[in-house]
């Protein structure tokens, strides 16, 4: 009785898809060729990177930041330039409690503040405040007075003007808004309540629009105006990559904070290393600290002790942002490296980016021959090297199984030989994983592309080389031959066995 044979065309292709002959497929895997292994591997890392299924790439990348942040480069990395010349300005309930003053504030009273802080001869004062209701006040036109001394003393002054207004409000109030002070995009980018990026643009108000019709969001044209003639501010694609440093400024000693057991505590208090990085992947709010990067000036200090030391160093020469923390304005959101902090130390923090990077900050796409490229697509190309040389290292294991090539020397042990072949496949793996690395900081260090940005390049890696060590790549190439049908069965070339030992003594 003959035996069946295999079925041609289409219902054989069916056939075998149902029920494929996994010997037949394991022959088979072992004759992938190098330009498939490469296509799979870019395949898959093309997808995970651009798709971002279950949002793994968006978790990868934040995530990534944080820590970053939080035990890299904010404590090490990240330099005090910016924290040297610029302050916040702040209204508190102490400020209030303090000059027993009611809230909301007349324009007079703002008036001083921005007069006392003339007094130090800034680099700039930006209003963190919205001026939009025409509420009755009669000292509006000591606050409009101000404006012109600022003017009159060469001192920069820049009002926030309001976006998305529900009742069509003016951004600002007309009579400020006609002394011709530069209006100003506040909005912030939330991203699940922490404060990562910066707009690189916003609305332009009374702003004149660049060549390209945009304009340059609040911290970008502030530092524009303050640094011309000492930094060029890098064209900005998309937002910037906020980094947040970690050491708080020497001038914020007089700030204490409640701990859990309702003592106060400095801001200044040290934790071991060692606890730090342990706490900081286990419960990250207890290393996240309470207190402000940025040098914060109490509103009262200014005008009641306006000659201490600490009052003078925070405000002379420096970005000032004036702005309000009360409680109930709930303006507060989450940073990587803080608990709840108001949100004109946002905009401080990119001033402070700015200024620390020269006007070169890290971005979340960069430009290629004056063309901006997405973070998806440099990522793409950042992990092609890796991928040539992990699909190398494996497709020269497959082959050297299909050809029999697997010579053990006769005096080393089937043990040894295995952990010598193991020692040296991680060996090339890591270099693959060190080159993902390599290729990361080059891009950090060159295009200004943030760690956000390039570190799942780090993670896909890894994916891609679990795929290898199971063989999804020849197992694929396999099945689809076998299916196809009509390829020849590929069996290792033998191997000649040695001599019995009797033989070779005789």
């Amino acid at each position: 009785m003959t035996a069946p044979q295999p079925k041609t065309g289409i219902g054989g292709l069916i056939a075998r898809a149902r029920r494929p002959d996994r010997d037949e497929i394991e022959s088979l895997r072992l004759g992938v060729p190098y330009w498939f292994v490469v296509i799979v591997l870019l395949g898959f890392a093309s997808f995970q990177i651009w798709m971002n299924p279950f949002g793994f790439s968006d978790l990868v990348q934040r995530y990534s930041q944080d820590v970053s942040d939080l035990l890299i480069t904010g404590p090490y990395f990240y330099g005090t330039e910016g924290r040297d010349n610029v302050s916040v300005a702040i209204i508190d309930e102490n400020t209030l409690h303090t000059l027993r003053a009611p809230w909301p504030w007349k324009y007079g009273d703002h008036a001083r503040v921005l007069d006392a802080l003339l007094q130090y001869k800034p680099k700039a004062v930006v209003l963190d405040f919205l001026f939009v209701d025409s509420r009755p006040d009669d000292t509006l036109k000591d606050l409009i007075g101000e404006i012109g001394r600022y003017k009159k003393a060469g001192v920069p002054i820049y009002f926030e003007g309001g976006v998305n207004l529900p009742y069509g409000e003016n951004p600002l109030r007309p009579e400020i808004a006609k002394t011709g002070v530069p209006i100003l995009d506040p909005n912030i980018p939330i991203n699940a309540g922490v404060a990562r990026q910066y707009n690189g643009t916003g609305e332009c108000f009374n702003q004149k629009p660049d060549a390209d019709g945009t304009c340059p969001s609040l911290a970008l044209r502030v530092f524009r105006d303050v640094y011309k003639n000492r930094y060029k501010l890098a064209h900005i694609n998309d937002m910037i990559e906020l980094v947040w440093g970690t050491r708080t400024a020497p001038e914020n000693k007089w700030i204490t904070h409640s701990g859990a057991d309702g003592s106060r505590h400095s801001c200044f208090e040290q934790m071991n290393a060692l606890r730090r990085w342990y706490l900081a992947f286990f419960n990250t709010q207890a290393v996240k600290s309470p207190c402000p990067y940025t040098a914060e000036i109490p509103v009262d200090a200014l005008l009641l002790t306006p000659d201490d030391k600490d009052v003078v160093k925070m405000a002379a020469n420096r970005v000032i942002f004036y702005g309000g923390a009360i409680e109930a304005a709930q303006d507060k959101v989450y940073t990587p490296v803080n608990s709840l902090l108001h949100g004109v130390f946002v905009h401080a923090m990119a001033m402070d980016n700015l200024i620390t990077f020269h006007g070169q900050p890290y971005q979340n796409a960069v430009t290629v021959r004056g063309w901006p490229v997405d973070g998806n697509l440099v990522q793409i190309f950042a992990v092609i090297p890796v991928i040539l040389i992990l699909s190398w290292i494996h497709w020269r294991g497959v082959r050297r199984k299909r050809l029999g090539q697997v010579v053990r020397a006769p005096e080393r042990g089937a043990p040894v030989e295995y952990f010598l072949e193991k020692t040296a496949e991680k060996v090339w793996h890591y270099l693959a994983f060190g080159l993902a690395l390599g290729v990361g900081l080059v891009l950090t260090r060159s295009a200004g592309l943030s760690v956000a940005n390039w570190v799942e390049v780090v993670f896909v890696s890894v994916e891609l080389a679990a795929m290898l060590l199971v063989g999804v790549p020849d197992s694929i190439w396999g099945y689809l031959h076998h299916v196809a049908g009509g390829m020849p069965r590929l069996e290792p070339a033998a191997v000649p066995a040695l001599a019995p030992v009797e033989e070779r003594a005789s």
